[in-house]
């Protein structure tokens, strides 16, 4: 029996299934600049590993941690004097967040209402539980486990041990919601956790159909997956 649902942060209940490099992969070519994939995840990938590590970011707002994450993408492309680019993809990404926001805010005060416990567990960057209180999360979570605070990162199973127990549920009884297969499908499923897998609006191959009790395009499907399996 589902007691308690747990979502993934960045490109879960910060994107319905869009990974961060993909949303900043398509602002860069709506914005004329077209490189090969490769050169945008290094920048990428430089920009992450820069913010697991600074202090500002520890405590970032939502605009705050973008500005910098961009500015360190560019930085490492050699292109930090273009202003007017830097801030196009700083709109561009926060934007659609908040439009997310305030569905998943309505998704949240739904499932909160029919009893189940609700939880964050996220690789983040230390302000997870910022970005939560920002975005009109904060009220409905019991527990929000940001892997830079906690000590443990996805995808080791500890993170989601650590999460259940925090929730004070056991693992059979509570449900991973995630986007990424790897890092919370598979972890999640290691340790008796139910799992959502979150798609996202195109269609993936799902690398193990036995590891993923439920398949969403979008979070809004959630509820009613739920009220089929009760049903069921």
């Amino acid at each position: 029996m589902i007691r308690a649902l747990l979502f993934d942060m960045g490109g879960t209940l910060d994107g319905d299934g869009l990974h961060w490099l993909d949303r900043f992969v398509e602002l860069y070519a709506a914005a004329g600049v077209r490189l090969p994939r490769e050169v945008l995840r290094a920048a990428f990938d430089h920009a992450e590993a820069l913010s697991a590590s600074d202090d500002v970011m520890a405590t970032a707002s939502l605009d705050q941690m973008i500005e910098r994450h961009v500015g360190w993408q560019l930085a490492h492309m050699h292109a930090s004097g273009d202003h007017v680019l830097h801030r196009r993809l700083v709109d561009g990404f926060v934007a659609p967040i908040r439009v997310s926001a305030a569905d998943n805010v309505r998704l949240l005060a739904d499932l909160s209402a029919r009893g189940l416990r609700l939880g964050v567990v996220s690789n983040g960057c230390g302000n997870v539980d910022v970005l939560c209180a920002e975005l009109g999360y904060a009220p409905y979570l019991s527990v929000v486990v940001d892997s830079r605070r906690a000590g443990l990162y996805k995808p080791d199973p500890a993170i989601f041990i650590y999460a259940a127990a925090k929730m004070e549920r056991r693992p059979s009884n509570v449900m991973m919601v995630g986007d990424s297969f790897d890092r919370d499908v598979r972890p999640a499923k290691s340790i008796g956790m139910m799992t959502a897998w979150l798609e996202g609006p195109a269609p993936r191959t799902c690398p193990d159909p036995s590891l993923a009790d439920v398949r969403l395009r979008h979070l809004a499907e959630l509820p009613g997956m739920l009220e089929m399996r009760a049903s069921a």
